[in-house]
């Protein structure tokens, strides 16, 4: 047992009754351990509930652990359970001292996910932290990989058997039941070790004159020999005990007060500590006494004797034990009695009532089992109830089954709303839940493409809820947003969701709220709201770290879409430091994650970086990661057109027309098809390519088409692309003028959010334009703000800046060596570079690096020197 202090797991693995939890709880007290206790039962197969009860017995130890993690386990969509453990585990990283954590009875876990995380938690457990494990079963984790790494110290069934010598003195000195050598064999023979039948022989004996004769009728197997010996037990207990024994014998978990409500007594506190000074197979939950429970063996054949002795008292205690529960708030075990006896009406009316407090709970593994365990017949009836479980159904995939409970709810609440069937329920609460339900209809229909559909409900839910219900008005205007979004109606979208995020915020809902800002700072992107966009996605970062989720923002994928936003807006304006800094914490957060949008998405961003700094291969490798998602994965249609339009984008720009043009035909880009929204992404990279080949006056009608479809939506940042293009093929046809004017136009919608990019990466093209441009007399600039102007005019001479000799310095940070020596402030160089004062203080310490000196005086020397500025 010592030797497990060493190690990250000490696994005990042996049948019920070797005494596995009194061995760890006495080792525990011997050596003083600051030791955390999580005794799990069969009703801890949820995620939610299982990570809860490890952090409540963490906090035995540790009082304010896991604040975070419970805040984001209870939620009603939530985010990446991984990324909850991290937070779990660099808060034991944090921990000043040795623990370990006991989780009892781990067999009962049979839930996939609940093993799967927590074999994630074991692989990635701080070496201040270890686990002992008791279980009847090896559990489905990692052990053959902890023994290799001698990780791993297991205690098995011949460890914890008992030997004759040891059956000697149990029996001879500590009971004080005097056993002749010869019958201390026969009874090791007959139990083979076995500590629980031990234990009632014990008990049977203190009843028995003839010890010998007793032990020589024991026989038959474990299972025989605890049958035949509780009733021995039973036999000798008064019949007030024996009562109580039988009685409570169906509750997993018993307290006082629970006790007396069931059997309608008022002295079962001084019951429970009998039974436990006299070892009747109960084991204390807590230090107070105020929880028990019976050791597993003994409860069955309890409940075996009850059920053969006493039948029809069955149904009666465990309604009794479900209304104690219900009353005391713990729902899951009040539906779980009704079950068990198949009270399937009282059960769902009860899950009714309390679905929606388990779905804001994230409770949802609850509620999919509860579900599938009621019959279809009764559950379609009851629409609060369906409502939840279509949710839980639509979030993990099983769409279609949704649907018909959707439909039923629907249909039952319209039906009472409009014959004032109500059953006792104001109609108003039956909006609210017409509401609710039309915000789950749509949400379901946004997984299926049906916009016209989406935007249905939408009317309803919005008709039927209020700002009062801040989490579920938020969720309503969310899908309003997805609705116009999927009628490319980006505008519309975009106040949708600033709407959605407003109450979203309200309701607190961590989950919900990164949901929404992603979306709404994507749309303010494609309207070329770069500055607000960006602001979005680092003021939503801001106020996750304000409400002490700091940590989760750098381990959570859901954020990595947050920071590719960032590192795309970065790019377009040329801050391309800033832009491989948050590509690369997003391609980490998302890269082994299961979310596919996500990671096509940042796989994108990172590609076109790449090929910006003429890194090919790299660009090349991560367009290979997406084909290999998309030949495996259904993606979002514009996902692909994203990545038909970087790839064929690609190869144009490296000359390689021919595989351009095949690339495209592939998937199905070409004259004379339908354009939308959708795969324009595709159709910009196809004109581009028809300028390549010189076939300017097709490029210039598609152009023409996509520029009016960019208007009709105000799509800024599209609109500055294909005026440059415009600009290159008036310049083509030698259209001067027309080609300024359209320069210009570029110019003038890259202002407001000083985005250069577009202009930086055809500058080969325009440049000459350009230059025209810098140079003209300020009755043509009036329009263009001289800042903008400035910033582009330093973008423009920085690319044709030839790197010194050996130097080794980047554009970037002979630009900042310049400002160094003209002795501005790290402020100041941020300021006028546009980058972050963050990204200034990297370059310095490069710089330093890369010039071998220690601080900005020696650096500007030393360039000087080198001839470098």
């Amino acid at each position: 047992m010592d030797a497990g202090l060493k190690a990250k797991l000490l696994l005990i693995s042996a049948p019920a009754g070797f005494g596995k939890t009194t061995l760890v709880s006495d080792w525990v007290l011997q050596q003083k351990i600051l030791a955390a206790w999580y005794s799990i039962d069969a009703s801890d197969n949820d995620v939610t509930v299982f990570f809860s009860y490890l952090i409540t017995a963490m906090r035995s130890i540790s009082p304010d652990f896991g604040e975070s993690a419970l805040t984001l386990l209870a939620s009603p969509n939530q985010v990446s359970k991984e990324s909850i453990l991290r937070l779990l585990i660099n808060e034991l990283f944090a921990l000043p001292e040795q623990i370990l954590l006991v989780l009892d009875d781990f067999h009962l876990i049979t839930n996939h996910e609940v093993v799967a995380l927590f074999a994630y938690f074991i692989e990635h457990l701080p070496s201040n932290t270890h686990l002992a494990i008791l279980t009847r079963a090896d559990p489905l984790l990692p052990i053959a990989k902890l023994r290799s790494q001698h990780q791993l110290v297991e205690l098995r069934l011949a460890d914890l058997c008992f030997s004759v010598n040891e059956i000697y003195s149990l029996f001879n000195r500590k009971l004080n039941i005097k056993l002749s050598l010869p019958e201390v064999q026969s009874l090791a023979g007959k139990t083979e070790g076995w500590i629980a039948g031990l234990q009632l022989v014990a008990l049977s004996l203190r009843g028995n004159e003839n010890s010998a004769a007793f032990i020589q009728n024991l026989k038959g197997d474990n299972r025989y020999i605890m049958d035949y010996l509780i009733e021995e037990v039973l036999k000798i207990q008064e019949p007030e005990i024996k009562d109580f024994l039988l009685k409570t014998s169906h509750l997993k978990q018993l307290s006082a007060p629970l006790c007396n409500a069931v059997l309608e007594r008022q002295d079962s506190q001084m019951i429970l500590e009998r039974l436990e000074r006299n070892n009747m197979f109960i084991v204390s939950l807590d230090a107070e006494r105020k929880w028990y429970r019976y050791h597993h063996l003994f409860a069955d054949l309890l409940k075996q004797r009850l059920f053969s002795t006493d039948k029809s008292t069955i149904t009666q205690l465990h309604i009794k034990a479900s209304a104690w529960f219900h009353e005391s708030k713990l729902h899951s075990l009040a539906i779980g009695h009704l079950l068990h006896i198949k009270k399937y009406e009282d059960a769902i009316r009860l899950l009714s009532e309390t679905g929606e407090v388990m779905w804001e709970k994230g409770q949802h593994s609850s509620i999919m089992e509860f579900g599938d365990l009621m019959p279809s017949e009764v559950t379609i009836k009851y629409p609060e109830f369906c409502l939840f479980y279509g949710w839980v159904l639509i979030t993990s995939g099983q769409i279609q089954k949704a649907a018909p409970l959707l439909a039923s709810a629907e249909a039952i609440t319209r039906n009472r709303i409009a014959t004032g069937e109500a059953e006792g329920s104001p109609t108003e609460h039956l909006k609210k839940l017409l509401g609710k339900i039309a915000v789950a209809v749509a949400y379901q229909n946004s997984f299926l493409g049906r916009p016209d559909i989406i935007l249905e409900y939408c009317h309803t839910a919005m008709a039927n809820l209020s700002e009062e219900d801040p989490l579920w008005f938020s969720w309503g205007w969310y899908v309003v947003g997805m609705a116009h979004l999927a009628n490319e109606n980006i505008y519309e979208s975009t106040e949708a969701l600033k709407k959605a995020l407003a109450f979203g915020k309200q309701s607190g809902n961590i989950y919900l709220i990164t949901t929404i800002g992603i979306t709404l700072g994507f749309n303010e992107g494609r309207l070329g709201l770069y500055k607000i966009s960006y602001e979005r996605s680092a003021g939503l970062l801001e106020f996750m770290k304000e409400r002490g989720y700091g940590a989760l923002v750098k381990t959570d994928w859901t954020y990595a879409v947050l920071y590719a936003n960032m590192a795309a807006i970065q790019y377009f304006w040329n801050d391309l430091e800033g832009a491989f800094e948050n590509i690369e914490i997003a391609h980490n957060l998302c890269i082994n994650e299961a979310n596919i949008t996500s990671k096509v998405l940042v796989l994108i961003f990172y590609s076109v970086l790449l090929h910006n700094q003429k890194d090919f291969a790299g660009a090349g490798k991560k367009l290979k990661e997406i084909e290999a998602i998309l030949q495996k994965n259904k993606v979002a249609p514009v996902l692909e057109s994203m990545y038909v339009g970087c790839n064929a984008t690609f190869l144009v720009h490296q000359n390689k027309l021919e595989k351009a043009h095949e690339f495209l035909e592939e998937h199905g880009v070409g004259a004379g098809k339908v354009i939308t929204y959708t795969n324009e992404y595709c159709y910009i990279s196809y004109a581009l390519l028809l300028m390549a080949e010189a076939r300017m006056d097709e490029a210039f009608s598609l152009l023409t088409q996509l520029y009016e479809m960019a208007c009709a939506q105000s799509r800024i940042e599209r609109m500055i692309e294909i005026k440059i293009f415009f600009s290159i093929i008036y310049q083509t046809r030698g259209e001067k003028e027309e080609a300024m004017t359209s320069l210009i136009d570029s110019l003038r919608y890259a202002a407001p959010d000083e985005i250069l990019m577009y202009h930086l990466n055809y500058l080969e093209q325009i440049n000459s334009l350009l230059q025209e441009v810098f140079r003209k007399p300020l009755a043509v600039k009036v329009e263009l703000p001289k800042l903008f102007l400035e910033k582009l005019k330093r973008a423009v001479d920085s690319r044709k800046i030839q790197p010194a000799d050996n130097s080794g310095l980047t554009i970037r940070e002979k630009e900042t060596l310049e400002l160094m020596a003209e002795n501005l402030s790290n402020q100041e160089i941020a300021d006028k570079l546009f980058i972050s004062l963050n990204t200034v203080k990297t370059r310095l310490k490069n710089l330093y690096v890369k010039l071998e000196v220690d601080s900005r005086t020696k650096a500007v020397e030393k360039a000087k020197e080198m001839h470098i500025i």
